[in-house]
């Protein structure tokens, strides 16, 4: 149980993180007004950030579970 708990923890904290940078990537360097969508801008963005963050999370999860044991 412990390691699910861990490896869930993982995945939500490297989901956390990755949505926030990306707002905060959007927000900050590409200083989007907040009714703009960067996803319309660029189409093949989305793909490439919706393929690489499951990666990051199952990733971090995988890491979490084994350091827990």
């Amino acid at each position: 149980m412990k390691t699910f708990l861990c490896s869930l923890l993982g995945f939500v904290l490297a989901s956390v993180i990755a949505w926030g940078a990306l707002l905060l990537w959007g927000g900050l360097v590409l200083q989007l007004p907040p009714g703009d969508s960067y996803w319309d801008r660029t189409p093949y963005a989305a793909d490439i950030f919706l393929a690489c963050w499951p990666c990051l999370a199952i990733g971090a999860a995988m890491l979490a579970a084994r350091l827990v044991r």
